[in-house]
């Protein structure tokens, strides 16, 4: 008996830390543990194919101690290469930055097209530009200058790897605020089903929202949020080779298996998130459409981040 009672605590433990790996992963809503035996090696391995380091400005003096729980900050990008079938470098069509701590969670929404000042590129630029002129190195460095806080780390997704996230992980159900119909698909307003088949035509949407870009990012942060958690929920073996075979395809991260872990074990209370939106108004300039953010807003979100990353 004491065998068998420690074979089944050893198996709930491995699902528990798997579930971990997965959020950290997946969105970075950071859910319970990382796994051990035979899984254990094929995440880290599916780890390992997504890291890439990032030359970017360093604004800190020494790097994170994620041993200690020292409060950190992630840059979130959902990039538009591979929807569609489209392969050239894309703009970050979701930009987001996480502020983690050991009790929660700050998640930044920030409009696409922000006006904001591109090192190196002089005039009017819309924030999601950045990327497409320097890669993630390029929004590392203007979302820094933007937001003046460090970041410390990034993970970028293409849209076509939500879809391969979204089939795999099988479909969720979201509240849906708003009726509308996108790319053929209908939405009705209340309880709607978000599968691979729709999950672009949900996510994307903004012309049809008085809202606009606001909208699109509440949709976005609605069926990650709801992936990330039925995710938490799979007991499948072959449902988390299928997530981590799509993570390997679609997703690219500086963080280290290491770094997860350290994550998972120090930031226990990070999946409890407060959600925050970068707000302006919409302006013509030269022609061009651009999200102008007064002064007092931006410096209010500054002062936020910086009191959750303990810059001040």
């Amino acid at each position: 008996m004491p065998d068998e009672q420690h074979k089944y605590k050893h198996h709930k433990k491995k699902k528990r830390w798997w579930k971990w790996v997965l959020i950290a992963l997946g969105l970075f809503l950071l859910v319970d543990a990382v796994i051990v035996g035979k899984l254990y090696f094929d995440a880290k391995k599916a780890v390992d194919v997504t890291y890439k380091a990032v030359k970017h400005d360093d604004k800190r003096t020494g790097s994170v101690d994620l041993d200690n729980g020292q409060p950190f900050s992630v840059l979130l990008l959902g990039s538009d290469t591979g929807e569609y079938g489209r392969t050239e470098q894309g703009r970050s069509d979701t930009i987001m930055v996480a502020a983690v701590t050991p009790k929660k969670t700050e998640l930044l929404s920030i409009p696409r097209d922000t006006l904001v000042t591109i090192a190196g590129h002089p005039g009017n630029n819309k924030i999601n530009a950045a990327y497409s002129y320097d890669g993630v190195s390029g929004a590392l460095n203007t979302l820094q200058s933007y937001l003046d806080i460090p970041i410390d780390h990034y993970i970028e997704i293409n849209m076509k790897g939500l879809e391969q996230l979204s089939e795999a992980i099988g479909p969720v159900k979201v509240d849906n605020d708003l009726e509308f119909t996108n790319l053929d698909v209908h939405f009705p307003k209340g309880e709607v089903t978000i599968d691979s088949d729709n999950i672009l035509a949900y996510t994307r949407m903004r012309y049809e929202d008085p809202r606009g870009d606001y909208g699109r990012q509440l949709r976005q942060r609605q069926v990650l949020t709801a992936l990330v958690e039925k995710a938490a929920s799979i007991d499948s073996l072959a449902k988390y080779h299928s997530i981590l075979n799509a993570i390997s395809a679609s997703m690219k991260t500086d963080l280290t298996f290491d770094d997860i872990k350290d994550i998972v074990t120090n930031y226990s209370g990070a999946k409890n998130i407060d959600q925050i939106q970068l707000k302006g108004n919409g302006q013509m300039i030269d022609g061009v459409s651009y999200e102008v953010v007064p002064k007092e807003n931006l410096d209010k979100v500054q002062t936020q981040l910086k009191q959750t990353l303990k810059l001040k």
